[in-house]
């Protein structure tokens, strides 16, 4: 493997804004020694150092492989804007955080596609590695390149670019996956021959180039045919225990600017509320817990080990912990003394909630997050999101009671059925919230709503919706801003066309393929930063590639027709998500 860390030190280091996000040297970094091992592998986030270093899923599967015997495990990270144009003049490939390695002598990238509109990033990774961007075109030296996360639920607008994706829970499979290449490395197995063996003995594993897209004449997808020997449905790995998930109680601590500068500790996979629009929840079931000695270990070892001052508790609906109360009350006791806080990222709106004076004595109170959804409790009832006005009135004026002062409430707008009177809501609601204050110290709470524009996502009851067009959008961004100009509401609002774009993206077939491309190829990068992000860039790849974005975010999906993602097990049957589509439209009729 190529040696480039004086390259590296030389020609890139002193050239970039912010090296300390390039040097590699973090606390508990733990890869092994990657030209001894049997088999080496680099996991790359597609964005930059400071969203990578603090993804949870990446440092669990970063700490798991290495700690398998015979296999060495590095990083690397999407280089800034600044450090690409650094790279590309020098001639400095991508590189392993800690070995100094070029990329593209690892046996294995794998790529955590976390959400849509990283998309671009991993073409841009794959590029300064010297990697082919297409799968097909690909030299036997090369490495496999394996994706998972989000993006592999819905994988056919990657398929161009991924080897093999990995679909649901990603522990076993990859553990699966390394061991068979170092058997095939043992029996000299060619990569064409390790990519089609994994195709056909890991359930959970893709490979696109076994399996063509057919199209109907109307542009709608027919089926899938296959070349080879492979399943024709992907089956979802999901975990029988959580605790079968690496702990991890040796974080990496960040060189750099990182978006979370705390212990994290899953505590829960899954969901049981199955809001009806919640791709996650419905994709990650079923539930699993760990027990609250398992997280107060952990929370031991993790804070000894970095010497973080908080503890954040992690799952999609914390507050459905089963021992929920007990873990605070425990985690308190042990480390309030020690001035060590613990954070509560999701509490659901309930009765729950009204027990928060009880349950948070040592819980830092900067700032409370709830999930409103919707403005009106017809339309919450709809999504299966079953909390009411009056308990989020009632759950945010105990959270004053308990100390906190902030509250960020998160709505959606675009959702099917949805009149004028129920945006309107979403500010007379925020409004009630910061009133809820009144009662406790006769001051008016700081509300800040923020406001993202419904995507129907795959995988769910309303996975055959219609996105609101963008006109729609901005007369409700209009209109929220002309509600709250003078009152104690402040409101954020998504980028209406980065959610159009992630609709594209999530809802697309391997045609949308060619228009990351050409986006790519046009200079699109980073689109999920403000600064980046330019849509009039991905407008153009769209019209160069044929494609028609309406044709993908805009149209109702009939419910007889094949979706790009039919060929990927869904967690719930097709049966049930058809059930629960119709319970919708009964709850809006109501």
């Amino acid at each position: 493997m190529t040696d480039i860390g004086q390259r590296i030190s030389e020609q890139l280091l002193p050239w970039v804004q912010r090296p300390g996000q390039y040097i590699g040297c973090e606390t508990n970094a733990c890869c092994g020694d990657v030209d001894a091992a049997e088999v080496s592998c680099v996991l790359g986030f597609p964005d930059a150092y400071s969203i990578g270093i603090s993804h949870l899923g990446s440092q669990i599967l970063y700490r798991m492989l290495n700690d398998t015997p015979g296999v060495a495990c590095d990083r690397t990270y999407c280089p800034r804007l600044d450090a690409e144009a650094v790279m590309r003049a020098n001639d400095v490939p991508l590189f392993g955080w800690e070995s100094r390695r070029a990329v593209q002598g690892f046996d294995l990238v794998g790529f955590s596609l976390a959400y849509e509109v990283c998309a671009t990033n991993v073409l841009t990774m794959l590029d300064l590695a010297g990697i082919s961007l297409h799968a097909v075109d690909r030299s036997p030296d090369d490495p496999i390149v394996v994706a998972g996360d989000a993006m592999a639920e819905t994988p056919e607008p990657m398929a161009d670019f991924i080897d093999l994706f990995i679909v649901g829970d990603g522990e076993q499979p990859l553990a699966q996956l390394v061991e068979l290449l170092r058997q095939a490395k043992r029996s000299g197995a060619s990569r064409e021959e390790i990519i089609l063996q994994a195709a056909q003995t890991i359930p959970a594993v893709y490979a696109p180039r076994f399996y063509q897209p057919r199209y109907n004449a109307d542009g709608t997808l027919a089926g899938m045919d296959r070349s080879a020997d492979v399943p024709g449905t992907i089956r979802r790995s999901h975990l029988a225990d959580l605790s079968d998930s690496p702990a991890l109680t040796a974080p990496l601590v960040p060189l750099a600017e990182a978006v979370h500068d705390r212990v994290t500790i899953e505590i829960m996979r899954g969901c049981p509320n199955g809001c009806r629009f919640c791709q996650a929840g419905h994709t990650r079931l079923p539930v699993r817990w760990r027990s609250v000695e398992e997280i107060l270990d952990i929370a031991r070892r993790a804070v000894s080990a970095t010497g973080y001052r908080e503890i954040s508790l992690l799952s999609l609906s914390t507050s459905d912990y089963p021992h929920l109360d007990e873990l605070i009350e425990r985690l308190n006791a042990e480390f309030a003394s020690r001035h060590v806080s613990v954070s509560l990222p999701s509490l659901r709106v309930d009765s729950q909630l009204r027990q928060l004076p009880k349950l948070t004595s040592g819980v830092r109170k900067g700032g409370l997050t709830i999930a409103a959804e919707a403005g009106t409790d017809r339309l919450r009832r709809s999504l299966r999101k079953n909390i009411t006005e009056d308990n989020m009135v009632a759950g945010v004026r105990a959270a004053y009671t308990a100390g906190w002062r902030k509250v960020k409430v998160y709505f959606m707008a675009g959702l099917p059925g949805e009149s004028q009177s129920d945006i309107d809501a979403i500010y007379h609601l925020s409004n009630r919230l910061s009133w809820a204050r009144k009662e406790v110290d006769n001051q008016k709470g700081a509300i800040g709503s923020s406001v993202s524009w419904f995507v129907p996502k795959p995988h769910t009851p309303m996975q055959w919706c219609a996105m609101r067009d963008e006109e729609y959008f901005w007369s409700v961004r209009n209109r929220l801003r002309d509600m709250s100009r003078r009152g104690p509401v402040s409101f954020r609002f998504h980028r209406i066309e980065r959610s159009v774009l992630e609709a594209v993206l999530c809802r697309g077939d391997r045609r949308v393929g060619a228009a990351i491309e050409a986006a790519w190829r046009a200079g699109a990068r980073m689109d999920s930063w403000d600064e980046h992000f330019d849509y009039d860039t991905w407008l153009a790849a769209f019209a160069q590639a044929g494609i028609d974005p309406a044709f993908y975010a805009h149209r109702e999906i009939p419910i007889d027709e094949v979706t790009p993602w039919s060929h990927i097990q869904a967690a719930r049957p097709t049966q049930f998500l058809l059930t629960e589509r119709q319970r919708m439209i009964e709850a809006l009729a109501e």
